[in-house]
């Protein structure tokens, strides 16, 4: 992957969205749904860019939801924000999932917005639903907004692989009539 840096110039904190402003936009060609982190782990991903300034949608947004992994199985789910900082929700999680209190979360690379591999959060609480298929879980995000200055923005290098011919070739200055 590639990083580029960016500081924190605002946070906008309501009961209806979480984002944060970074001071780095367009003309560093940022782009839409680029994911963001910090040195502890995920934040969010772009929502809106401008030319010197990018909103980030944080992943405890009530309107996030990030592809995860729980690091010690492989199991996958979803991860979503619930509006309380730190705080993201679990809520597809069938009662026999082999999950436990402390596993870490990472992200799954599924979806192709966040490079697979990065923490994301700690399961914190885990308890059955009554009358319900699903476990009530929540996790504690590693990355903290509130002690978040630095931001990193990462792009995934996803190029395809090339085609081989069949017959390995010698690099263009080891050929003979190269000049």
């Amino acid at each position: 992957e590639q990083f580029i840096s960016a500081s924190l110039i605002k946070v906008n904190q309501n009961p209806n969205t979480t984002n944060i402003i970074i001071d780095k936009g367009s003309r560093f060609n940022l782009y839409k749904g680029q994911a963001a982190l910090n040195e502890d782990g995920i934040l969010g991903q772009i929502i809106n860019v401008h030319p010197l300034t990018s909103s980030i949608m944080l992943v405890t947004d009530p309107n996030h939801a990030i592809p995860i992994e729980i690091n010690r199985t492989g199991l996958r789910t979803i991860a979503s924000g619930n509006g309380i900082q730190n705080t993201l929700m679990l809520p597809y999680l069938p009662h026999n999932a082999d999950i436990k209190i402390g596993d870490l979360l990472i992200t799954s690379g599924l979806g192709g917005v966040f490079p697979k591999g990065y923490p994301v959060a700690i399961v914190t609480k885990l308890s059955p639903i009554q009358g319900e298929a699903f476990l009530h879980a929540e996790a504690q995000t590693m990355a903290k907004i509130e002690s978040t200055r630095d931001i990193l923005l990462v792009w995934s290098k996803q190029q395809p692989i090339p085609i081989l011919s069949g017959e390995p070739s010698e690099p263009e200055h080891l050929t003979p009539n190269a000049r």
